[in-house]
């Protein structure tokens, strides 16, 4: 984190700001200090992804504090995801993974995108047409092991279609929302098959990829990059059974580490082994 980054950050100052009414004034001296982009650092250079406004900005500039793991993932897929590729971001939530890979692929690339909560995707729209995003495709709807219709819970970053603890009967009123199989969608909308799969679904992640045997045991697909969530997941699913299905998808090479109560994995296939 750089100065700047870590003064904004400073328990103390945004505390005071809030109680002072001036962190919007603060955000927006940061965000114009900056370039109004955020530069992300690549194998390859910096990745410079500019956006529209400073609540964007630090929103977005959030997600790729080290503690949070985005930009170990980004750094993965750059070695695997160039100009021209196909990405699928399942979680898109405000478009923190999406808007750089759809900056990393270029014009001739491709990144769609998965977001059920309808706040989420609002800000993603917004954000995807003022970065004048023209290679990013954002369905509103989620992905898991069947079709129909779903409740969401929460709200943010953290809004899955998990039934909270205690409420695992469905006695909580959520969001109503559309689900898909993964693979289902990809035959009905003619989706190219993806080189790179990001999922982050808040403990729903197990479903999601059973609705996704098909894409990800193409050879295709290459990279896995996966948020587990063992404290959200439905009580029948386990750890062990989302790292074993994530193998049984040909993907011999991974990565885990724990980061909170939540496990980040990086799951490749051998290079000899794809197409």
């Amino acid at each position: 984190m750089n100065p700047l980054q870590h003064l904004t950050y400073n328990p103390m100052l945004v505390n005071s700001a809030r109680r002072l009414h001036v962190a919007g004034i603060l955000r927006w001296c940061e965000y114009r200090l900056r370039g109004r982009k955020i530069c992300l650092p690549m194998s390859e250079g910096e990745l410079v992804v500019p956006l529209p406004d400073a609540r964007q900005f630090r929103s977005l500039q959030g997600f790729y504090r080290e503690e949070w793991g985005e930009l170990r993932f980004l750094q993965a897929v750059e070695r695997r995801l160039r100009y021209g590729g196909i990405s699928y971001d399942v979680g898109s939530s405000i478009g923190q993974f999406l808007i750089p890979v759809a900056k990393l692929v270029g014009e001739r690339g491709l990144v769609i995108g998965f977001e059920p909560n309808r706040a989420n995707y609002e800000q993603l729209i917004i954000a995807v047409a003022a970065c004048g995003l023209s290679n990013a495709r954002v369905f509103r709807l989620a992905l898991g092991d069947h079709d129909g219709e779903a409740q969401i819970f929460g709200s943010g970053s953290g809004a899955t279609l998990v039934p909270p603890a205690g409420n695992r009967e469905g006695r909580s009123h959520g969001e109503a929302v559309r689900v898909r199989r993964g693979d289902d969608l990809h035959a009905a909308e003619g989706l190219p098959l993806p080189k790179v799969v990001k999922i982050d679904v808040e403990g729903a992640e197990f479903a999601v990829l059973n609705g996704l045997t098909g894409t990800l045991s193409s050879p295709v697909c290459e990279l896995l990059c996966l948020e587990i969530h063992p404290q959200l997941a439905p009580p029948t699913v386990s750890t062990e059974m989302v790292l074993s299905l994530v193998r049984s998808f040909g993907f011999n090479h991974a990565e885990c580490r724990p980061r909170r109560d939540v496990i980040h994995l990086i799951a490749e296939k051998a290079r000899e082994v794809s197409q």
